[in-house]
């Protein structure tokens, strides 16, 4: 914390930092700025998220990686004898050097305009386009990755130590376009910087670090949703490591906090430790004894929300032809038992279901669609019950209000055939359904409530209402064995001509779950972390049933049909068109209907490189041979990494232990 006494009492405000979804604008930060705007609290929003993409595909950008790639591949290139560190490197410096010859100004221009973006061969080459720069930067900046949801190492999580030297180094991708945008602003009095996924964890302690240093007399706080699971979750020293880099952290909802901290900082002295202390959710540390104090929580009621406000933001950034914009009418999940989920153990109050007034909603969106001139909405939010999706289609039918919408929603057997038309005929378009699973036995250890029987009549009720329905599905809940995994992919495959767009991921150990929190009950013999994962997001377990399954060889089976299922589909990752719930593909389905994503689209031609655009390049050392020879180091060594040690229980995994790994293989090479 500032151990300032005197307090700038500058202009407050909230940024959202990368890496994540740059098609629309996150809805958390204009949630508050509408909050605090109805109560006269003025704070200034900022989503460098996407203002960085305009410093990405800059030709500067662009012309300092060529000039680093080059220059890199000359001198690695010209020895006799690469490490395996420099191995791995080389290789993403070779693949990376004719992609770097392209134009990547016009990248976002084929998203913006209507034209290109709703052309499939056009719109396919601009994502590839997009999805190169990331590769580019994946070579620039070895051994960090990044997308759109990215932002890791090659292989180690997250630790302080990591954390560190990529601030103290200024590996930051960004550190450019930050310095810039910080030079010209005038200092701030509060900031406050919305984690909301762990892709963007280093980029927000980037930015605290780069806050601090420019504007020390700054009021600093993290929060949103990655803060309170690092809080809730992580390692005990986890909280005093974050208030290093910053003066206050805001757990669970942050509307209550900022309206009683801002107007304290505005009096233009820093808060004493009583008034900090009363602040609800609010997290913060003494300068003198170096206490940590919590204030007290605090839930939000919704009748007392406002729409967004997203007045700071210029809509014509995000890469998309017309807006669409996020709103949130509820808060948590009615149903909050399903085992994997880490809301049915949360006793915080945070993810109780609350909503928002169905005429209030309705109002917020007309308000909405009026200033921005949005007529696309997704709801964002974990589920609507079907009595208030109901009750809010008949408002906006009977306020006569022209929207098209799309969200997730629980596969119910109130969703009968009439009641899916009343939706659509409100403006429901899309829907993503948790289906999970296929098999009896599994969805009743989920505590799913719901039969494959429902599911398959639910869904055929909204697709033949003319809703896209898109089903979300995963593989390897404790005690499902190749029966189990098999009746999932039997389901996709018997429903495929009404399921309009699906996933098959990997189920994975939730913290705060049923599973995690009574991992007997599910056949979980241990749970461990890696001595790296000091947030403890990746939690690591043993689980009886995958034991038995990794020796039933009839589980390979299952990898080709989920690849002969997906040949069906023009399927992609997140953000772009054919993921699910994604502004992209929500375009994609108005303009050419549910079945859009139902078959696959044919591939671009790859655009030939630009004349004199650069020298063909000879790689000395064979590229192929280098990534089987990474594949096959990376495997032993996470063989090794993963095991938990009997005496700490945790598993060696972190920056540390791979760096020494790959030293010892160096020096084994060299001898």
């Amino acid at each position: 914390m500032s151990n300032n006494c005197s307090h700038s009492a500058g202009k407050s405000l909230l940024i959202y930092p990368p890496f994540a979804d740059p098609t629309w604008p996150y809805v958390s930060l204009p949630t508050l700025k509408g909050y605090l705007g109805r109560r006269g609290i003025q704070v200034t929003v900022r989503d460098l998220n996407v203002e960085v993409f305009s410093f990405l595909t800059s030709e500067p950008t662009i012309a300092g990686w060529r000039q680093h790639l080059a220059a890199r591949f000359q001198v690695l290139n010209g020895r006799e004898r690469l490490s395996l560190s420099e191995q791995m490197e080389y290789r993403r410096v070779a693949e990376a050097l004719p992609l770097v010859q392209q134009d990547f100004g016009a990248l976002l221009t084929v998203m913006r305009e209507e034209g290109s973006f709703y052309d499939r061969a056009a719109y396919a080459a601009g994502r590839d386009g997009v999805e190169d720069l990331f590769q580019i930067m994946e070579a620039v900046y070895f051994p960090f990755r990044y997308n759109c949801n990215r932002a890791d190492h090659l292989v180690a999580p997250w630790d302080f130590q990591l954390l560190d030297s990529y601030i103290a180094n200024r590996t930051s991708p960004l550190d450019q376009f930050y310095r810039q945008q910080l030079a010209g602003m005038a200092a701030p009095g509060f900031v406050g910087i919305s984690l909301t996924f762990v892709s963007q964890i280093p980029e927000a302690f980037y930015l605290c670090r780069l806050l601090r240093d420019v504007f020390p007399n700054c009021f600093l706080m993290l929060g949103g949703p990655c803060v309170d699971l690092m809080v809730r979750h992580g390692r005990p020293e986890v909280v005093a490591w974050i208030l290093d880099h910053v003066d206050g952290i805001t757990v669970q909802e942050g509307e209550k906090t900022l309206e009683q901290l801002l107007p304290l900082l505005a009096a233009g002295r820093f808060p004493d430790r009583p008034q900090l202390a009363a602040i609800p959710n609010l997290i913060t540390r003494d300068p003198v004894s170096g206490a940590i104090q919590q204030g007290p929580p605090w839930v939000l009621d919704l009748t007392e929300s406002a729409a967004p406000d997203y007045s700071d933001l210029d809509l014509t950034l995000y890469p998309a032809p017309s807006p669409m914009l996020l709103y949130s009418p509820t808060r948590g999940c009615y149903w909050n038992k399903c085992s994997f989920c880490g809301y049915g153990f949360n006793q915080s109050g945070a993810h109780a279901y609350r909503e928002i007034p169905v005429q209030q909603a309705v109002a917020d969106l007309q308000a909405l669609q009026e200033k921005y001139g949005a007529a696309n909405f997704y709801f964002s939010c974990d589920v609507l019950s079907p009595d208030y999706a109901f009750r809010l289609a008949q408002a906006i039918l009977d306020t006569g209000l022209e929207v098209r919408w799309s969200t997730d929603l629980r596969i119910e057997a109130a969703y009968t055939p009439e009641r899916c038309r009343l939706l659509y005929r409100a403006g429901l378009r899309a829907v993503a359904f948790g289906v999970e699973s296929g098999s009896p036995k599994v969805l009743r250890l989920m505590h799913k409530g719901v039969t494959p029987e429902r599911i398959r009549a639910v869904n055929r009720h909204f697709h033949q209402a003319g809703i896209s329905t898109a089903w979300m599905t995963f593989l390897g809940h404790p005690g499902e064995g190749f029966k189990e995994a098999q009746a999932t992919l039997d389901l996709l495959a018997a429903e495929r001509k009404v399921v309009d767009q699906f996933i098959v991921g990997a189920f994975g150990l939730t913290p705060g779950s049923k599973i995690a929190c009574r991992p007997e009950e599910f056949g979980i013999e241990s749970i461990s972390f890696t001595a790296g994962d000091v947030f403890r997001f990746f939690p690591i377990y043993s689980d009886r049933t995958a034991r038995i399954n990794a020796n039933d060889q009839r589980f390979a089976q299952l990898d080709t049909q989920i690849d002969d299922l997906s040949s069906r589909y023009q399927l992609d990752h997140y953000p772009w068109a054919g993921a699910i719930s994604t502004h992209h593909s929500f375009l994609y389905l108005l303009r050419y209907g549910q079945r859009v994503f139902a078959k696959a689209w044919p591939r671009p031609q790859k655009k030939k490189q630009r004349a004199g655009a650069g020298k063909k390049i000879h790689p000395r050392f064979p590229l192929a041979e280098l990534r089987q020879r990474e594949e096959q180091f990376m495997g032993q060594y996470l063989e090794c990494a993963l095991r938990p040690d009997p005496e700490t229980g945790l598993t060696p995994l972190c920056f540390d232990h791979f760096q020494a790994a790959l030293a010892r293989e160096s020096e084994k090479e060299r001898r």
